[in-house]
């Protein structure tokens, strides 16, 4: 079992603080969803989770290591992540991006074995991306590339999997389908732990165990979806736009928008 955490951490880029003095830590087993308004520092803690960017102060600790004394390959083994904006070579296949995440399980000049190949189908079996493997790159749409780097990422086999707006540029369906799959790897026997940044609050409320609600820097709310998704958080990052009520089958806190059809 691995666990990853961020103890006390001002984070940023260059000379500039973004998140500031954030605590944060994922268990085994655990789907933590990362919620806030725009340029809030959600892809910010995203990145200092899996070493892009280095705190401007605190730590970040995987297993009780500091995250930076970690050799690349070794965290690549504990680590998997599905970037906002993958850069990818447009002439690949979507069966060879897929199976770049074996890469860390490779050794020096080492080949890729009939059960790295397997691994490879698997992945792209539970994302519903097989019809695409002998597709290249530059033939896919946004939603379509995003399905296959969140298949990369199953075919990397870690524990932990950071997710930076992984619904982006999928329809209702198939972001239902990638949550529910995110969700089940969690439950399963090999405790996936999963952090994961959205944009929609529903989604977020209904599929994430525990939710941190980012604001000006800071940690605004967190804990249990009831506890971060009510009207006074929500009217106080977001503005009196929005209203939340009780979800009439899951029991979970919905938000939707105030409209005034008196107003032309």
């Amino acid at each position: 079992m691995i666990k990853i955490e961020i103890q006390n951490a001002t984070l940023g880029y260059g000379d500039i603080d973004v998140v500031k003095e954030v605590a944060l830590a994922a268990k085994p087993g655990e789907m933590i969803g990362l919620v806030g308004p725009n340029g809030s520092g959600k892809s910010t803690i995203i990145k200092s989770l899996s070493r892009i960017i280095t705190p401007h102060s605190g730590r970040v600790l995987v297993n009780g290591r500091d995250i930076g004394t970690i050799p690349r390959r070794e965290l690549s083994l504990m680590v998997g992540v599905v970037p906002q904006t993958p850069l990818l070579p447009s002439a690949y296949t979507a069966f060879e991006i897929v199976l770049m995440g074996r890469s860390p399980h490779l050794g020096l000049f080492q080949y890729e074995s009939k059960h790295d190949l397997e691994i490879t189908w698997w992945a792209m079996e539970r994302t519903s991306t097989q019809h695409l493997a002998d597709r290249r790159v530059g033939e896919l749409s946004g939603g379509e590339i995003q399905s296959v780097i969140i298949a990369r990422v199953l075919a990397q086999e870690t524990e932990i999997v950071l997710l930076d707006e992984p619904t982006a540029n999928l329809d209702i369906g198939r972001q239902i389908e990638v949550l529910n799959l995110i969700k089940g790897l969690c439950r399963q026997e090999n405790k996936l732990t999963a952090v994961v940044a959205l944009h929609d609050l529903n989604l977020a409320s209904h599929y994430c165990d525990r939710l941190v609600l980012i604001h000006n820097g800071q940690i605004h709310a967190e804990g249990r979806p009831a506890a971060v998704i009510t009207a006074e958080n929500i009217e106080e990052v977001y503005g009196s736009g929005s209203y939340v009520h009780t979800h009439p089958l899951s029991g979970l806190p919905a938000v939707l928008p105030r409209v005034d059809y008196t107003k032309k």
